[in-house]
């Protein structure tokens, strides 16, 4: 049986030992302070974040004068290298060239460019998203170290994804949704469009020399 007394508990409990007394414990109240294990503090030092920054505008100067020192025709060919094996990068480059070509952006006869309201209205809502889905996912597989923008000053050459760029006969490999044993058709993408693919049947020489041709195009 437990009883509260004034400022103590009394705890009477029977026992049967070999003298038959009843033992008697008494248990005074104690009040059990709570401790709290301090919290490391965490400081950010300005000069780490500095020579943080400073580092990787290093990097980015160095890839910039690195990327400066590359031809055209050899950029081409490293990305036409980077998107060989990958369903994603091949769809979105096709998917660029299929809206360049809604505007007259094509391979050949570059002189007969013209802007127009359609021409803003895809450039602006069409091209520049696209380049920078395709680029946004060149860096993410680890194929490219920066974004590449669009021209829109210049007709004759609106960046490194100009078709004009490219060899035609990749191009037209890639109209036709099937690139280097790969079908990329069914790619599935966040986007209310899609382009269209042709049917067509191809040389059997530009089925091995797509990117040996590279060298060959236009810059």
């Amino acid at each position: 049986m437990l009883r509260s007394t004034t400022g103590r508990l009394t705890l009477y409990n029977t026992v049967t030992p070999a003298s038959n007394n009843i033992l008697r414990t008494t248990h005074h109240t104690k009040l059990i302070t709570p401790y709290f294990h301090p919290i490391r503090q965490i400081s950010f030092n300005p000069l780490n974040i500095v020579k943080a920054i400073h580092k990787a505008n290093e990097i980015d100067e160095r890839f910039k004068k690195l990327d400066e020192n590359t031809s055209t025709q050899d950029k081409i060919k490293q990305i036409i290298d980077a998107v060989k094996d990958s369903p994603e990068l091949l769809f979105q480059l096709n998917f660029f060239f299929y809206e360049c070509n809604k505007i007259n952006i094509n391979h050949d006869d570059i002189e007969s460019r013209k802007r127009s309201l359609k021409w803003w209205y895809i450039f602006v809502f069409k091209l520049v998203p696209l380049n920078n889905a395709f680029w946004d996912t060149c860096y993410t597989l680890n194929k490219a170290q920066h974004k590449h923008k669009l021209n829109f000053k210049n007709l004759n050459n609106i960046g490194l994804l100009d078709p004009k760029n490219f060899p035609e006969n990749f191009i037209n490999e890639l109209g036709t949704g099937k690139y280097n044993g790969i079908d990329f058709r069914n790619v599935i993408i966040f986007s209310f469009s899609r382009p269209k693919f042709k049917e067509i049947s191809l040389p059997k020489k530009y089925q091995h020399k797509i990117i040996e041709d590279t060298a060959n195009s236009k810059v």
